[in-house]
């Protein structure tokens, strides 16, 4: 969705989306969901689609100081009661409950 920025909008991020980066009389092409609430508050307005927009990486929206180094997803600690972790899940039967009558 192609939109053109009329008002500054007065909120700096939503929902990790970075807003104070958009600037007054920009055009600019966003997703759906940013368009609709950029239209709805009123901070922006519908542009046709024939002139080139201002295109920007994704990386300026990122809400993050530093995208270099995502998170370790590794879980460091388990709970007390798993002795081994990787063991648990293969040598572990499901119990059928039996339905009452």
């Amino acid at each position: 969705m192609r939109i053109r920025i009329v008002r500054k909008p007065p909120v700096a991020c939503i929902d990790g989306v970075r807003l104070d980066q958009f600037e007054v009389d920009f055009q600019y092409e966003v997703g759906n969901l940013i368009g609709a609430v950029m239209l709805a508050e009123r901070w922006a307005e519908p542009v046709p689609s024939d002139a080139p927009a201002l295109l920007l990486a994704l990386d300026d929206f990122s809400t993050d100081g530093d995208n270099s180094h995502p998170p370790d997803p590794i879980r460091e600690s388990y709970p007390p009661s798993i002795d081994e972790p990787s063991a648990l899940a293969p040598d572990r039967r499901r119990r059928w409950r039996a339905r009452p009558s």
